[in-house]
């Protein structure tokens, strides 16, 4: 499903976006039916006069998505290469943001640079391409009949996160948001400086690693053995060991 919430002129009010976030939650205006999406990709944000800060106003919309169980993907944000340069309302704790690689996954300039505005966490979360992208297209020169172009932004990045959480919960149709998120940061490619950072978030998505992430674990087999009555030691038995686990997720504690 697609919400229009931008003019012919690619202008848009705040009524218009409040009235799209509304309309997500309850598409068919039925409450008896579920409806709503599970994962919502938005390539837009606030103007570059608002580079830097945390500006909320969507924020209560994109807390109640997520409070549904809808994942809510923002594009990071074309304002880099500086740092602190988050935009809302990819930068509030509750959004998905992702950033833009090229194809020799090296940051593009344009993307936007953490820490948040908003709570100071790492941002963007992930990273995917988004330099040079080949797509259908409408407005930026494709003609008829090939009607494709060659694009970049992180508005080109985040669609193909927000994708590979639909894949993930089409294999996995009972996670949680938390759980799917977890599993995509737990799982990515780390780039740039070891561990997360202000650049690349958490790393390059990596949908396999986070389908592999999701799975049950299967202890491995270990020889443990027991004495016997001359004091020698014996074989006994292969038995499954019992994985060591902390923490409440199921992600990672199933």
């Amino acid at each position: 499903m697609a919400v229009r919430i931008f003019n012919d002129l690619g202008e848009a009010t705040l009524s218009a976006v409040h009235s799209g976030f509304q309309w997500l939650l309850d598409p068919d205006d039925d409450p008896a039916t579920d409806d709503l999406p599970d994962v919502v990709n938005n390539s837009w944000g606030f103007d570059e006069a608002d580079v830097g800060k945390c500006e909320d106003d969507f924020r209560p919309a994109v807390q109640a998505l997520r409070a549904a169980g809808v994942a809510v993907v923002f594009a990071a944000g074309n304002t880099g290469p500086g740092p602190a340069t988050s935009i809302s309302p990819a930068n509030y704790p509750e959004s998905f943001a992702v950033g833009a690689v090229d194809s020799a996954l090296t940051i593009a300039d344009f993307s936007a640079r953490g820490p948040s505005a908003c709570d100071g966490g790492i941002f963007p979360d992930l990273a995917a391409p988004g330099v040079d992208v080949r797509t259908t297209d409408l407005i930026f020169g494709g003609t008829s009949p090939d009607a494709y172009a060659t694009v970049s932004g992180t508005s080109f990045a985040a669609p193909l996160v927000a994708g590979g959480m639909a894949l993930l919960l089409s294999a996995e149709p009972e996670l949680t948001v938390d759980r799917l998120e977890r599993a995509l940061i737990r799982s990515a490619v780390d780039l740039g400086s070891p561990g997360s950072d202000n650049v690349y978030g958490h790393g390059l998505v990596d949908l396999a690693a986070a389908h592999a992430f999701l799975q049950p674990s299967q202890p491995a087999g270990i020889l443990f053995y027991v004495p016997i009555i001359t004091g020698a030691a014996a074989r006994n038995a292969e038995k499954p060991a019992q994985p060591s686990c902390s923490g409440s997720d199921p992600a990672v504690c199933p």
